[in-house]
């Protein structure tokens, strides 16, 4: 993967594209004029803020040529990926030691609009196409100051393509091993106050596991009208359509060693449709100079059909019956002025949110639906008032203080067992703190204090069966941090930061007694550090590492380490480039053991995979050839432990090849 730029940041994000990005480098991964970002909601630079983050730009997402967006960060620092379909079908992401099984903690932004599903959290990054992308922002540590529930871990903030003035398109067709397909085409269009960008994705693989068979279209637009310079209307619209085979569950030692690509036994006749719509609308108005206000609106809905076998007979068989409905909104104003000596950047608003799961269930032995065994419908309101303040003392120093309330309110109503029934209504406070001294131009020291906040998803608390527990409570917690980002010349940076969070009522599943619990108190402590260093002209060199302490520090297994937490894992490569148009990359990732088991008894090893890639650019496009997992190794990337003992693994694929062409026109 190309160099993903490390920085320091104080809140988040790119105004969808409505601040100013604009940047020149050296080599694709010196930056040169500042990176604006949003920082409290509002664009600054990257030298005035205060937490952690990988900027990727689009030039790198191309570069890449990565098949997801957990693809894409699985070589960023203190992010552990894992995709057991291995062709970017099913990827989980995992931030500063949250396993992203059957959640995620961190918040996942679309042009600044949430991409998590209501019922557990999770992001369909299949729907994500990297085509559209303008760039993604990670901010790692907490921001439930200004994004309240979910973004416990940090924030992924993806900005789309913008329309451009005039004409420009582009068309690329990609094979690769388990015969996969890939096909995508995207338009640009723009007058001097409306332009409109449209893309198609079209992706089928026979995928690495057997019946896992997958198709997907995704198809997006965005329509920009710009009234005057002061403000701006982007209305964006995505239809996704998704038909999968299995799920590749997870397979014993001894099925792994038998066959690594059979799926479970009795999932050969398991199959999922899926349909989502998305519709977004953004209005910007810079009402004078130092005042400007912002409001969004979005919709989806997504609607899912399947038929699944939890054991290997097909009288197990279950028809699952899914929908949700989400509706949204955000109200911001942010002004500058100043006030007893001192610049303040201040900005407020409130986030808003209705979200709406029905659900049924039928026995289906044999695919024939018999009787209903589940009927239930999900409410979940949620209402966030956030207001921060950025103060600056003097050249160079800058103190930010911010402060949000949540209210979430959720209603389970149970057709079938009235009884069964729940309301759970939860609120919190959450502050933060920090301050960023910028010593010289893109050269910073930052601290912070943050707490988090995050409700449990609704299907731990009532859907996933005997396993939910609706007496879960909330997790909350403190996060201590101090960084450093230093650029020594044009040609070296390097940065490192060191984190301590302390957690209450960490939700995480006992595989002992098969339910979600609370553990009572946790830690996440850890250290990430990276380095860019231009060898010689068109050879940069890149690297990164990040230690990650996550414990149990009350109950049972005090002391002992969370599972399916690498506390090593570490990264390096090398691009080169040559003045005819070709270029190379080759990139290490490795990623330490874990624990399979609270009790810390077994281990799932550590691996290290090697990437390699070669192009050929041209004005008219790119011809490229990819290798994942060049030395076909052989490794599990996700494993626990049953409480009667059996070790189960998620083994991800040997050698594959990804070969196509890129036309511009």
């Amino acid at each position: 993967m190309a160099f993903t730029v490390w920085v320091a940041v104080s809140n988040i994000f790119v105004e969808t594209g409505l601040a100013d990005s604009k940047k020149t480098s050296k080599s694709s991964a010196i930056v040169l004029d500042p990176i604006v970002v949003t920082s409290s909601r509002l664009g600054e630079n990257l030298s005035e803020i205060s937490s952690a983050v990988t900027v990727i730009s689009e030039k790198e997402i191309a570069e890449s040529r990565a098949k997801s967006v957990p693809d894409l960060l699985k070589n960023s620092e203190g992010i552990y990926m894992y995709d057991a379909s291995g062709v970017g079908t099913a990827g989980r992401v995992n931030m500063r030691g949250f396993w992203g099984g059957m959640s995620t903690h961190q918040l996942v932004l679309i042009d600044g609009i949430p991409q998590n599903r209501g019922e557990d959290k999770l992001v369909d990054w299949d729907f994500i196409s990297l085509e559209n992308i303008e760039k993604i922002e990670v901010v790692r540590g907490p921001a439930s100051a200004l994004y309240g529930d979910t973004a416990m871990s940090g924030v992924i903030n993806i900005v789309t393509k913008m329309p451009e003035a005039g004409s420009k398109s582009e068309a690329r067709v990609s094979s690769g091993t388990f015969n996969t397909q890939d096909y995508s085409i995207s338009t640009s269009m723009g007058l001097e106050k409306i332009g409109c960008y449209v893309n198609m994705d079209i992706k089928s693989t026979d995928g690495f596991r057997k019946h896992s068979d997958y198709e997907n279209i995704n198809l997006f637009t965005k329509l920009k009208v710009s009234p005057d310079d002061t403000q701006d209307l982007v209305v964006s619209v995505g239809y996704h359509a998704r038909e999968r085979g299995a799920h590749p569950w997870a397979l014993t030692e001894s099925q792994v060693v038998r066959d690594r690509r059979q799926a479970r036994p009795g999932t050969e006749n398991d199959k999922n449709k899926t349909k989502k719509f998305d519709l977004g609308a953004t209005y910007y108005k810079n009402v004078t100079q130092n005042f400007n206000v912002r409001g969004n609106f979005y919709y989806s809905f997504d609607d899912e059909n399947g038929l699944y076998t939890s054991r290997a007979a097909l009288a197990s068989m279950t028809e699952q019956l899914d929908n949700e409905n989400t509706y949204g909104g955000e109200i911001r104003a942010n002004v500058k002025f100043d006030f007893g000596g001192m610049k303040h950047f201040l900005t407020s608003g409130i986030d808003l949110e209705k979200n709406h799961v029905e659900y049924e269930e039928y026995n289906a032995p044999f695919q024939e639906r018999r009787g209903m065994s589940e009927d239930y419908n999900i409410g979940k309101n949620r209402v966030g008032p956030y207001v921060q303040d950025e103060i600056s003392f003097f050249e160079g120093l800058k103190v930010v203080a911010g402060l949000r309330y949540d209210y979430l309110e959720f209603r389970f109503d149970n057709k079938l067992n009235t009884a069964n029934s729940e309301n759970r209504k939860m609120t919190n406070f959450t502050p933060k703190c920090g301050l960023v001294y910028t010593y010289h131009e893109e050269s910073n020291l930052y601290l912070n204090y943050a707490q988090a906040f995050r409700s449990p998803t609704i299907a731990q608390m009532f859907t996933y069966g005997s396993s939910s527990n609706p007496d879960l409570d909330p997790e909350k917690a403190d996060n201590y941090e101090i960084g450093l980002r230093h650029n020594f010349k044009d040609t070296l940076s390097a940065n490192v930061s060191l984190y301590w969070m302390d957690l209450d009522d960490e939700i995480w599943y006992d595989y002992a007694d098969r339910e979600y619990r609370n553990y009572g108190k946790t830690s996440h402590r850890g250290v990430e550090t990276g380095l860019t260093m231009e060898i010689f002209k068109n050879l940069t060199f890149f690297g990164n590492y990040a230690y990650t302490d996550a414990k149990n520090e009350s109950g049972d297994h005090n002391g002992k380490h969370l599972t399916n937490v690498p506390m090593h894992k570490g990264g390096f490569g090398i691009e080169a480039k040559t003045d005819y148009g070709f270029k190379g990359r080759v990139s290490v990732t490795m990623t330490g053991t874990s624990y399979m088991d609270a009790a810390n008894e077994d281990m799932l090893k550590g691996y290290s995979v090697v990437d390699a890639g070669i192009s050929y650019d041209k004005e008219w496009g790119t011809v490229f050839l990819d290798v994942n997992n060049l030395f076909d190794k052989e490794y599990s990337s996700y494993g626990y432990k049953s409480s009667s003992g059996r070790k189960t693994y998620s083994p991800a694929p040997g050698i594959t090849f990804n070969y196509g062409v890129k036309v511009k026109f």
